[in-house]
Order: structure tokens, then C-alpha cells, then sequence
């Protein structure tokens, strides 16, 4: 069954160093999610990110545009200035750059999936069952 997550940068970050065809059939049969703002730090680690990928240069570039076709980017100007600032509340004393990610979601009504166990942890304990951890995606595969 397709679900809709919102996924945030750790997530592809991981996708983009592991090159694993695992991240390409979940972005394909879900409907993906992502925040522009997390090109922002994808450019800011890149030269980290291309240093720990597992593909040559190429390779590399073939498994971005792929995995890519099946995300959808969401501007930062379609999220609701209401769903910010109760984002920004959230997340506010884990870290603030995930406002974005956490507003996102509740903006169109999906899941967050991420890597960052913080924040996972802190929204759990708001009782907000609107993220779950990478591993459990992948695992329910």
C-alpha cells in the first residue's frame, strides 16, 4: 500500500552515500516528499558526500537523477506559516533546522521519516505518530 512520507536530508544523504537500490524501490512505490531547503545542506555536504559514496562519479550522478525522479519538492512557500510555528515549537530545543521537515508534514498530512533519532524521539514523546525511523521503513518493505 502507498503511504505519503516527507523525508529529510539525513535520509538522503544516506541514500546518496549507500547508492543501495533499497532507497529507489521505497521512493518508488511511496509517494516521497522533500522540502527544498534540504538542497541547502545537501550543497553544503556535498564534497563529504561524494567522498564517502560507494559509486564512481558517474555512478554517483545516475543514482541522484534516478532516485530524484520519484521525489516530489515541496517550496518552502506552500507550508503555512501556522504549520511552521507549531513545527518550530517541536523542534525547537532538539534542532531548529528540522522545523522545516516537521512542518512539511503536518502541511500535507504525511509521515516523516528520518534518521535523526532526537528528534524522533522528542516528537514520540508529544505522542505525534507522524514520523517513524528510516530503519522501520525499510525493514517493512
Amino acid at each position: 500500500m502507498s503511504k505519503k512520507y516527507v523525508i529529510d536530508a539525513n535520509v538522503l544523504f544516506g541514500a546518496f552515500i549507500s547508492g543501495r537500490e533499497i532507497y529507489r524501490h521505497l521512493f518508488s512505490r511511496h509517494t516521497i516528499y522533500l522540502p527544498d531547503f534540504a538542497f541547502v545542506e545537501i550543497e553544503k555536504y556535498r564534497s563529504r558526500i561524494l567522498g564517502k559514496t560507494r559509486l564512481d562519479t558517474r555512478e554517483f550522478q545516475e543514482f541522484v537523477l534516478r532516485l530524484l525522479a520519484d521525489v516530489t519538492v515541496i517550496p518552502a512557500l506552500v507550508i503555512s506559516q501556522d504549520s511552521r510555528e507549531k513545527a518550530y515549537q517541536l523542534c525547537k530545543d532538539v534542532d531548529e533546522k528540522d522545523t522545516v521537515y516537521v512542518a512539511a508534514s503536518m502541511e500535507l498530512e504525511a509521515t516523516l521519516v528520518t534518521n535523526d533519532k532526537a528528534l524522533y524521539s522528542r516528537l514520540r514523546e508529544r505522542d505525534d505518530s507522524r514520523i517513524v525511523l528510516l530503519t522501520d521503513v525499510l525493514e517493512n518493505q
